[in-house]
Order: C-alpha cells, then sequence, then structure tokens
C-alpha cells in the first residue's frame, strides 16, 4: 500500500485541484507528481528519508506529499508563516534532510535564510524516469505532524500510511453520508494541520474528487470561492464559522453545501444558530486529535444534536474513564480513551511522551474529558492538558513560557488560556519581571507564530508556585 496511489486511478480529466485560475486534473497531477518524485530521488531522497514542506494551501505541497510518500519517504508539513527561531525549533526535532519550498514559504530562499536542508526544485526538468512508487506495509511512517514546537519537549506524532488509508476508509464506507467522487471541497483549512490535511484533502482525493485552494483564510474570499465552484463539502474551525456568521452575505451564499462540518475546538452555540440563521445550514461536529489521524466521531449522515461532537465512527473504540482506568457509567464524565486503527505509533524519539498517553495494547489517553448521552452522542466538557486552542491551533503554553523566559526582562512567566469572543481562546501571559508589554509583544512576535502570541500581559509580584516548584497553571485561570 501507498497513500501517494489515491490519485493512480481516477479519470484523468477529472478536476483534482483548483488554484485560483488553475485546475489540475488528475491525468496532470500524475505528471506532476512523477516529476516531483524523480527530481525527490535524484536529489538522494529515499526510503525512511523525511522531507520538509514548507508551503501553504497551494499545488506545489500537494504534489510534493504525494512524490515524497511515493519513495518510501517522511513527509513533516510546516507553516510557512512561522519566524525563522520557530521554523529552527521545530525542524531540529525531526531530522529533515531535504526541503521544499512553496510560494507562501518563498521568502525563506529570498532572505537567504539556511534551515541546514537541502533545497529541492520538484519543477526542475527530470534526469531520468520516476523511479516506481514504493509498496510499504500498513505500519510504514506517512507523516511526522508537529504539534509541540519545544525543541525540549517535542511532540512529533507518527502516523503511518495504515493510520491515514483507515481514515479515509472510516469517511468513505457511510454510502451516500461519506464523501463523493463529485463532491467539491474547500481547501482553506491549513494542509500543515491534520484536519485540513486528511479529512480535507487527502480524503477527497482519494474519492476523486475536486479540492479548490485558498493559501489564506479570507471569509468574503471563501464565499467567493464557494459561490463559484459550487463548493459542496465545507469544513472549517471554530472561528472560520463565526465570521461567515458575521458577514454582510447573501443568504444563499452557501447553498451549494451538502455537508458542513466544524472541528478542532467546540462550536459556540451561538455561532452553530447564527449559521443555520443566516444560512439555512447545519454545522455538524466532529471530534479527533492529530495522534487519531485525526476522526474519532462524526455527525455526517445523522441528527445533528448542538454542541455534541456527533457519534463515535465504525471501526474505532472510546471509553470514558476514571484516572485509574475504569469506566465511567453513562451520562458521566471521564476522560475521553481511543483506539482505532487510526492511533498513532507514538511521539517520535520519546518514549516517556509516548508511554505516558498510549497503552501497549493500543488505547490513547486523549486528555480530554467527555460525557455521553443515552443515544451515544458524545460531548466534550473539559480538558485535562494546558493546551491553548486559538482559531483551532493548539498552542503549548511551555513554548511560550520558554520564549518569553528568553528575555532579559523576565523572571518569570506563566501562560494560559482564556475565552476570546472570535478565536475561541486566547494566550495570556502573566509575567514576573521589569520589560513592558511592548518589548514583550515585540519578543514573542519575532520568535513565534502569531497565534502563539499573547494577546494580554499581566505583570505580577509572583507566580503561584506548588511545594515541588512547578508553576501551577491553573491557578492564574
Amino acid at each position: 500500500m501507498n497513500v501517494a496511489l489515491i490519485i493512480s486511478d481516477k479519470p484523468g480529466d477529472s478536476v483534482a485541484l483548483v488554484e485560483g485560475e488553475r485546475s489540475v486534473g488528475y491525468g496532470e497531477l500524475r505528471q506532476l507528481v512523477d516529476r516531483a518524485r524523480s527530481n525527490l530521488a535524484a536529489s538522494g531522497l529515499g526510503v525512511d528519508d523525511r522531507l520538509a514542506i514548507i508551503a501553504g494551501n497551494e499545488i506545489d505541497f500537494v504534489v510534493a506529499t504525494l512524490a515524497c510518500l511515493g519513495l518510501g519517504a517522511q513527509v513533516v508539513p510546516v507553516r510557512p508563516t512561522s519566524p525563522v527561531p520557530e521554523l529552527e525549533r521545530k525542524l531540529a526535532s525531526v531530522g529533515a534532510s531535504s526541503m521544499v519550498v512553496g510560494r507562501e514559504g518563498s521568502w525563506l530562499v529570498d532572505d537567504g535564510i539556511d534551515l541546514g536542508m537541502t533545497l529541492v526544485d520538484i519543477h526542475a526538468e527530470p534526469t531520468s524516469d520516476a523511479p516506481p512508487v514504493v509498496d510499504c506495509d500498513p505500519d510504514h511512517l506517512a507523516f511526522l505532524m508537529l504539534t509541540s514546537g519545544v525543541a525540549s519537549d517535542a511532540k512529533v506524532a507518527m502516523l503511518s500510511h495504515g493510520n491515514i488509508s483507515w481514515a479515509h476508509d472510516a469517511i468513505q464506507g457511510r454510502g451516500a453520508n461519506g464523501l463523493q467522487a463529485h463532491d467539491v471541497s474547500l481547501g482553506v483549512l491549513p494542509f500543515s494541520h491534520i484536519f485540513g490535511l486528511n479529512m480535507v484533502l487527502l480524503a477527497t482525493l482519494r474519492v476523486g474528487g475536486t479540492v479548490v485552494l485558498q493559501r489564506r483564510f479570507d471569509a468574503a474570499g471563501s464565499l467567493d470561492l464557494i459561490r463559484q465552484h459550487g463548493i459542496s463539502v465545507l469544513s472549517g474551525a471554530p472561528p472560520m464559522w463565526r465570521q461567515w456568521a458575521e458577514l454582510d452575505a447573501p443568504a444563499d451564499s452557501l447553498s451549494s453545501v451538502t455537508h458542513a462540518s466544524s472541528g478542532a475546538a467546540s462550536l459556540p452555540l451561538e455561532v452553530f444558530a447564527a449559521i443555520k440563521d443566516r444560512y439555512d445550514i447545519t454545522v455538524a461536529e466532529g471530534y479527533g486529535l492529530t495522534e487519531t489521524s485525526p476522526i474519532v466521531t462524526w455527525s455526517r449522515g445523522i441528527a445533528v444534536k448542538p454542541s455534541s461532537v456527533g457519534k463515535v465512527i465504525e471501526g474505532c473504540e472510546v471509553v470514558l474513564a476514571e484516572p485509574d482506568g475504569t469506566p465511567v457509567e453513562t451520562g458521566d464524565i471521564g476522560e475521553i480513551v481511543v483506539r482505532s486503527p487510526g492511533v498513532f505509533a507514538g511521539y517520535l524519539d520519546s518514549t516517556s511522551l509516548t508511554d505516558a498517553v498510549l497503552t501497549d495494547d493500543g488505547w490513547f489517553w486523549t486528555g480530554d474529558i467527555g460525557v455521553f448521552d443515552d443515544d451515544g452522542y458524545l460531548y466534550i466538557v473539559d480538558r485535562v492538558k494546558d493546551v491553548v486552542i486559538v482559531s483551532g491551533f493548539n498552542v503549548y503554553p511551555s513554548e511560550v513560557e520558554m520564549i518569553l523566559a528568553q528575555h532579559e526582562g523576565v523572571r518569570g512567566a506563566v501562560v494560559v488560556g482564556e475565552e476570546h469572543v472570535e478565536t475561541g481562546e486566547t494566550v495570556v501571559a502573566h509575567v514576573l519581571g521589569d520589560a513592558t508589554a511592548d518589548e514583550l509583544d515585540a519578543h514573542a512576535r519575532a520568535n513565534l507564530s502569531r497565534y502563539k502570541c499573547p494577546t494580554v500581559y499581566r505583570f505580577v509580584d509572583e507566580l503561584p508556585v506548588a511545594p515541588t516548584g512547578k508553576l501551577i497553571r491553573r491557578e492564574l485561570r
């Protein structure tokens, strides 16, 4: 098997990708991938090597990904808007030997930034025919997903070809309620995030559908794309749905949409209601994590219950458990524990991190707290983890604290999340020191992606510390 083969049997004249005025059929896409596979092989990339793809939602990302997978190498998707220090931290944790840079990441080349990897031009005239696609075992690694940017505590999720393919089978196998070849998906969720990568891009290509690419989210621009291309599958994070709800747009702007879904964070009830009222669209929530490839629950094809993330998808097992592993009764809350063929292989080069969440018999402890109702619908009620979710993206407080601590005017910092009307949550930093908010903001922006930067700085005389010496974030929430 090989995920790269998802495009191999599709009609050549069927449209696979649309970017701006350019449409790429499956036949042309196969030619582009063959050329890229040849160039990557000529650069020395082979089985189990790692390729960093620093690109936005663009054709080059898709081509480089399928070409890399075809060689049996591992794809490392990287957000192209990350500042250089963050890129260096991320890439140091994965050991990628080569990189492909798309239009969104071209600033790295233009500025002469050396990230210590071989830059491969996937568009060059090949010197030889493309090598055949490597036949992989299901557990052969396909993607290394960067779930944290802290090099000293890196969390790089290892996803196999089997993980990725199972997720496709799980949603395709739902008959009329699954993805279809006639579906047109809006590819606006970042492909560096597992939701956009697997549930939108790869899943749509797997069934022979069309993905319309939008490199950066713009609410009004996305509605134009929806109307122009007849988007039928619309997936977004809650802040995107909020922006769509607040647009002064015609009521029929989403009339082509047959399935609307939200993920990455809880969809506020007022946003759900606003979308229903304005566009007569019911947004179905789902639940999953990078570590589950990412699907766990699904609401497509069943009655939608507002604030629920739906029912557990076929082939997946979910138990709500006490900390000691004892299952709870229906209606009681417990940590969500998952087992499925989509559960990841573990965290790269970290047995301790892996063992903390993954049991020998394949149960993954998510760190999320949930409750089932009598009808089998799951509701997410809390998180055990400290992660802050900003516009659907995970922000790890320890990473932000580490960056703030590097400023000479900071003696200590504790970062927490607080509710925010537009982004779901926002990052708040409690700082001990004599630096100013403006100084810290400039320092954070130079070292962190914008969504990770604190929007509020609170200066304190002391930080809460446990008897063990560990900072206590919950005291500041």
